[in-house]
């Protein structure tokens, strides 16, 4: 009896290591500095192996402003970088970005954004994009209400 109890407590004990070993290996990559803006615009198919862009948004004038010929914008791509070489967490990457769009929005400023779902293979970064594209919308919607 005595070994029955000792066998299935030890079954216990290794099934439930062995998933919160599964459980901080599938959360540690967004809980690492993994999120780094770089201001460089990426195409539709385009990364680096250092950088490789989730969402980007290009604020192509200021109010009363016109660009030169030949002018862009300026963009700020999100970008996930190897492990540890990033400045910002996943959370702290999507306010980061939140922020400045609504401040290009409040100070009037035309923005256009392009995402990169196909991108995102780490946990939350769907997500992430989902809820940019939604902010980016919602602001360019209400500037064009004033």
């Amino acid at each position: 009896m005595f070994l029955l109890f000792a066998a299935g407590l030890l079954a216990y004990q290794s099934s439930r290591m062995i998933s919160e070993r599964e459980a901080s290996e599938s959360a540690a990559p967004t809980g690492s500095l993994m999120y780094s803006v770089v201001n460089q615009a990426f195409a539709e198919h385009e990364e680096r192996p250092e950088a490789v862009p989730l969402f980007q948004f290009t604020v192509l004038s200021g109010p009363g402003e016109q660009l030169a010929k030949g002018e862009k914008g300026t963009t700020s791509a999100l970008c996930r970088v190897p492990a540890g070489t990033g400045e910002m967490v996943l959370t702290d990457a999507e306010n980061w970005m939140r922020s400045n769009i609504r401040k290009a929005s409040i100070e009037g400023a035309r923005v256009v954004f392009a995402s990169f779902p196909e991108k995102a293979d780490r946990r939350g970064e769907k997500e992430l994009i989902r809820n940019l594209e939604v902010t980016a919308r919602e602001e360019a919607e209400h500037a064009n209400h004033h």
